[in-house]
């Protein structure tokens, strides 16, 4: 539950989970937001398919399938909803500027969608996950529309996280940090990575969250050298480094947490090279101050490695935006310009991958606010021997 600024509810019907709060300030703000930013980009209409978009928008949460459904926004009026018919008992009762449309399956979907805007002319934003039959339909519907990504309109104002979000990626940080400890006292010589994994996300689960970010990863030893290693029936062994990447999803918003951890007695070259990563972890978190651009935290994480001489092996952008999407706006990577502004919130975990014999990675989330960084995970950052 929330903390008096919102309480989240929930009620689901099929496939569809709409999430409420006492107050419908947060979703009429965000829309207004939108069409700001629609209005500088001289777009008519928004539509939104059923991803994380429509849930920000609308708090409403639904299951993308061969049905149309989207949210369809124009310059000025309420949000609709356009939903199949089956699911109208749940997301019934939208609140004020919001209003549902449904269609039966029998019946043509573009009905209630050009009710929804009417006759329009111009620039058209389309949801970058929308599917391509239903994008198809929309673009023999509205013949005198110039069909746009709105990937980046609708990036760009979900990369502010307002005050509600941050306390749910914080709650969220907060499991992870839980489950990373029971993780540890878990691992042992012998068990497979798979079986860890499931450890992992049963663990998450009994603490309470709606569900995993992704699936979990645990890469020992030479596995460790692939940053997305899928689990496997491979052994953990003594003299292992193992690193461990996971994430929950609470009350709709996710975190994301990586330690690596050594299975018996650290060798003065691991020691070392872990050292080298927890420097750079913690120069691209300083570096994540307003005004400052992703590409500089991104330079700054990463020269602490090229100095150290293992620059080669730093195989992957600093960090990602995370929030109702665990890969989302602002991407932390080397030559972007976009500039950093409070409220934006990502992950900073650079590592160093060893062909054929380990991996270190160390990743925090960080929020950018006025006082400086911080960090929203804060389970211990140094060496574990296990």
């Amino acid at each position: 539950m929330g903390t008096g600024r919102t309480v989240w509810l929930s009620r689901a019907v099929g496939r569809v989970r709409v999430f409420r709060g006492e107050s419908m300030e947060v979703y009429v703000n965000r829309v207004k937001r939108v069409r700001e930013l629609m209005e500088e980009r001289d777009i008519q209409c928004l539509f939104t398919a059923p991803s994380s978009n429509i849930f920000y928008l609308t708090g409403v949460k639904t299951t993308l399938d061969e049905r149309l459904q989207l949210a369809v926004l124009s310059r000025e009026g309420p949000l609709f909803l356009v939903l199949p018919e089956m699911y109208k008992e749940a997301a019934s009762d939208l609140g004020e500027g919001f209003e549902l449309l449904t269609w039966a399956d029998q019946q043509d979907p573009m009905e209630p969608v050009r009710e929804a805007c009417g006759t329009i002319k111009g620039r058209a934003a389309v949801d970058p996950k929308l599917w391509a039959g239903h994008l198809l339909r929309l673009m023999e519907t509205f013949k005198d529309c110039t069909f746009v990504d709105a990937g980046e309109l609708l990036g760009k104002v979900r990369s502010i996280k307002d005050e509600e979000e941050l306390r749910c990626l914080k709650k969220a940080g907060e499991l992870a940090d839980e489950v990373m400890g029971e993780v540890l006292k878990e691992i042992s010589v012998g068990m497979t990575e798979l079986e860890l994994a499931h450890f992992i996300e049963r663990k998450i689960k009994e603490k309470g969250a709606d569900d995993i970010s992704f699936k979990p990863i645990v890469a020992s030893g030479p596995n460790g050298a692939m940053p997305h290693h899928i689990p496997g029936d491979r052994n953990i062994e003594k003299g292992d480094l193992v690193v461990l990447d996971f994430g929950a999803v609470l009350e709709g918003y996710c975190s994301d947490i990586t330690r690596t951890v050594f299975v018996g007695k650290a060798g003065n070259e691991e020691k070392e090279i872990y050292r080298i990563v927890m420097e750079a972890n913690e120069a691209g978190y300083r570096a994540a101050v307003t005004g400052a651009l992703c590409g500089d935290v991104d330079r700054a994480a990463r020269e602490v490695i090229d100095r150290a001489g293992y620059g080669r092996f730093f195989i992957h952008r600093t960090g990602h935006g995370i929030g109702l999407d665990y890969h989302e706006e602002p991407y932390i990577v080397e030559g972007s310009k976009v500039s950093l502004e409070k409220g934006m919130v990502f992950s900073v975990e650079p590592g160093i991958y060893i062909p054929q014999r380990f991996g270190i990675r160390i990743e925090d989330i960080v929020a950018v606010t006025d006082r400086g960084p911080v960090r929203l995970n804060n389970f211990p950052r140094e060496l574990v021997e296990v």
